[in-house]
């Protein structure tokens, strides 16, 4: 994908809302009628920061579908033992998708599904239309979204600047897998925070070790089901193998693929309704609703010039994407110079 194809930013609403909740719920923020407002500001001003970072052409927020599921219909486990949330979360969580309508942001969210799926049809979308993507989100399930059109700013603590920006050539150097062997990865390892147990005994390096050697977890049952489970004894021992081979562990591996495969074809609004400038009468009157009042830090999602002389923006134009960091060359005792670090693109 060509780096200078427009890029549209998709938000995991719901990712952002509990990072934002449990980060500055020491404010207490209410609005006038003493409902909690400090998880949506964050919200707000973490998609404006991942706007100033990326500066994209459209922005559009997904979130989970909060009264049905279609994984936890198939797999009643799903997600279970989880800690209840607080109140002040579930509140919040509950207006956000109304709120930024409002605001002007264009949003989705489908009835039964995650925003994992609206990510996922997001960046289809963008494909299709000879467009890129960038995933903002916090959950490592996106990594199975990136390709050569897509993205994930993963957002760690630090912040939007902190954060990684995976492509293809820097995911396998955090997971150990190509990105198209992502789901692969997670569904032999399984997820502990969904509750999906993987295959006994097979853990992240034993995963990873398995898909350096085969293309995905196919190729590995298929090599075991032909009498060729030596080429898979070579690879992670003979203990290890065995445990594959178990009917349990291939009944978990089974229905991880199944419950991790993300929808790519779900409704969305068209590209055009997600530009960005954004209205930006509507942008504040409407956040003006619960309190929350926001001025320079929305530069990149109302098309104002950004503050400070040297702007994010007239970065981005040259570069796709600004640097990182941006740092002089080192010169050593031995007066070799060392070469700048690489600046920060998308694709």
């Amino acid at each position: 994908m060509p780096p200078t194809a427009p890029l549209l930013l998709a938000v995991d609403g719901n990712s952002l809302l509990h990072r934002a909740h449990h980060a500055h719920a020491y404010s207490g923020h209410r609005d006038p009628d003493g409902r909690p407002v400090w998880g949506l500001r964050g919200l707000v001003t973490s998609i404006a920061g991942a706007a100033a970072r990326l500066t994209p052409d459209a922005v559009v927020v997904g979130f989970d579908c909060s009264v049905a599921s279609r994984r936890r219909d198939e797999y009643p486990e799903y997600k279970a033992g989880r800690r209840e949330k607080e109140p002040e979360l579930v509140d919040q969580l509950a207006s956000a998708p109304g709120l930024l309508r409002e605001a002007g942001f264009a949003v989705v969210q489908h009835e039964g599904w995650e925003a994992d799926d609206v990510l996922c049809s997001s960046a289809a979308l963008a494909r299709r239309s000879g467009w890129r993507c960038a995933v903002v989100t916090s959950d490592r399930d996106s990594f199975a979204l990136i390709d050569d059109s897509t993205a994930v700013l993963r957002l760690i603590t630090g912040g939007i600047d902190a954060s990684p920006l995976l492509t293809p050539a820097r995911l396998p150097a955090l997971c150990g897998v190509a990105a198209g062997q992502y789901r692969d990865f997670a569904a032999l390892r399984g997820d502990t925070s969904d509750n999906l147990p993987g295959a006994r005994g097979i853990g992240a390096k034993t995963a990873a070790k398995l898909l350096a050697a085969f293309a995905g977890v196919a190729e590995v049952y298929a090599a075991i089901d032909a009498g060729r489970a030596g080429e898979v004894e070579a690879v992670v021992g003979r203990a290890a193998t065995r445990r594959l081979a178990e009917p349990a562990a291939r009944a978990n591996v089974e229905r991880n693929l199944r419950l991790m495969a993300m929808r790519h074809d779900l409704p969305l609004p068209d590209l055009m309704s997600m530009r960005v400038p954004m209205d930006v009468p509507r942008l504040h009157a409407g956040l003006a609703t619960r309190d929350i009042r926001l001025g320079p830090s929305l530069w990149a999602l109302t098309g104002a010039a950004p503050p400070g002389s040297e702007s994010w923006a007239s970065i981005a134009e040259q570069d796709d994407v600004p640097p990182a960091r941006l740092v002089e060359p080192v010169v050593v005792p031995a007066q070799k110079a060392l070469e700048p670090e690489p600046e920060l693109t998308l694709f």
